[in-house]
């Protein structure tokens, strides 16, 4: 490898500079395919395969306070060299780090990283950015899954990640197909709720769990499952628990003032609808109960709203699904249903509004999804990487280009006919 390690500030200022005259949405331009290279020294790249198993476990066994070993915690960072080409430019940043990201997607083959460019010197950031995520999309053949659905979330005026595909070198060997996602941080949050000062929390699956009262210490809620991502020196998510009993023990006559004491109401109706159009296999109401969302608690406030991440398993079951489906496998859900005729009506309502905007055939989910499909076609029948589980059985395997093009046709065809399945389902407006 070419590339020599070293940090310097003076290298890091200048690489910023170079980038001024680019902008976020020059890196989340869904119409352009791009190419992002990085290196990493061999050595490192072997103990990045070594502990990336390890790095989950002990970050885990952290959060719960286990101690993992008398030895110091292995080291999950590590120092590469960051190259976006744009516009014939190649654009640089000569010493970010990278960790591996995911957890039922983890693997040594076709790894997802997470790049944090603000590790080694607090100043930078990349196009304003502190980090983003470069997924692997590896339990989906379609490789669109997660960008189509958080388009169509933006949409439907839900604040969603940006995304788009680039061609992903290490040490310039051809990595795959990955999908650039911007990050649920404080930078994420000051753009698209215009405060960063309050208490976000990250999600983290640890056991079947949907919304069921888990008692009013807050410790049984955060660090885990809801891992504070924000605020860590003042750490205090005592009013999680408001939120829980809320849902659990309001009266059914006050259960729509009672949640919207705690919760932004409209918000997470529209998550959920959102879900449900989509067929989430593993979102808010999912299979194995809640996952992939962030929580915010709002500055002052003991409210809190929701964020959608990781829908890599949407458009999961024909589109045929139930609009209700798991609703009566879930707290929240079922005493909307029991309670609260005036959210089902919000529901059924947002559910109206995204069937709209997927439209039928020639509509925008279809054109979206053809589109992101001719855009990288190429570029993942060239990945030599990809990998999917079919039926999710947790046993990633090499997936063919023919399981690729079989998975979009199916897509497309759920594109077709969901928006009118949908309407039949509902009530007349």
């Amino acid at each position: 490898m070419k590339r020599i390690f070293v940090f310097a500030l003076w290298g890091l200022l200048i690489s910023s500079s170079d980038a001024s005259a680019q902008t976020q949405d020059d890196l989340f331009n869904g119409d352009v395919l791009h190419e992002i290279r990085i290196y990493i020294a061999p050595q490192d790249y072997a103990t990045f395969k070594q502990t990336n198993f390890t790095c989950e476990d002990q970050d885990i066994e952290a959060l719960q306070g286990q101690v993992i070993s008398p030895l110091p915690r292995v080291i999950c960072w590590f120092p590469i060299e960051f190259h976006w080409k744009f516009n014939g430019k190649d654009i640089t940043l000569p010493q970010v780090a990278i960790e591996s990201h995911g957890k039922g997607s983890r693997n040594n083959i076709k790894p997802s990283f997470k790049i944090d460019f603000s590790r080694y010197e607090s100043r930078l950031t990349f196009l304003g950015l502190r980090y983003v995520i470069l997924r692997a999309n590896a339990q989906d053949p379609s490789q669109i899954h997660e960008r189509v659905a958080m388009e169509f979330f933006r949409r439907l005026g839900i604040p969603a990640p940006r995304e788009s595909h680039a061609r992903l070198y290490i040490n310039d060997q051809y990595a795959g197909a990955y999908t650039i996602v911007e990050y649920v941080d404080p930078v994420f949050i000051q753009k698209n709720l215009g405060e960063s000062n309050g208490y976000l929390y990250a999600y983290e699956w640890t056991f079947p769990w949907v919304f069921n009262d888990l008692g009013t210490d807050s410790s049984q809620y955060s660090p885990l499952p809801f891992k504070p991502e924000n605020n860590l020196t003042y750490f205090d998510p005592s009013p999680v628990p408001y939120m829980i009993q809320a849902i659990n023990h309001t009266p059914d006559a006050q259960f729509s003032a009672g949640l919207a004491a705690y919760m932004d109401v409209n918000a997470w109706i529209r998550e959920i609808a959102a879900e449900e159009f989509i067929n989430e296999q593993d979102g808010i109401l999912g299979d194995y109960g809640l996952d992939n969302f962030f929580l915010y608690r709002f500055e002052n406030s003991v409210r809190y709203t929701v964020l959608p991440w990781d829908k890599s398993d949407a458009f999961w079951t024909p589109a045929d699904r139930d609009i209700y489906h798991n609703f009566l496998t879930n707290v929240l859900t079922t005493r909307i249903i029991a309670a609260a005729p005036d959210l089902i009506a919000l529901f059924q309502d947002d559910v109206r509004q995204a069937a709209a905007i997927a439209g039928g055939p020639g509509g925008w989910l279809e054109q979206e999804i053809a589109k992101e499909y001719a855009q990288i076609r190429q570029a993942v029948y060239d990945d030599p990487n990809k990998l999917c589980d079919p039926g999710a059985t947790g046993v990633l395997r090499p997936c063919s280009n023919d399981q690729f093009d079989a998975e979009v046709a199916y897509m497309l065809q759920f594109a077709e006919t969901r928006s009118a399945i949908v309407l039949g389902q509902l009530p007349e407006h």
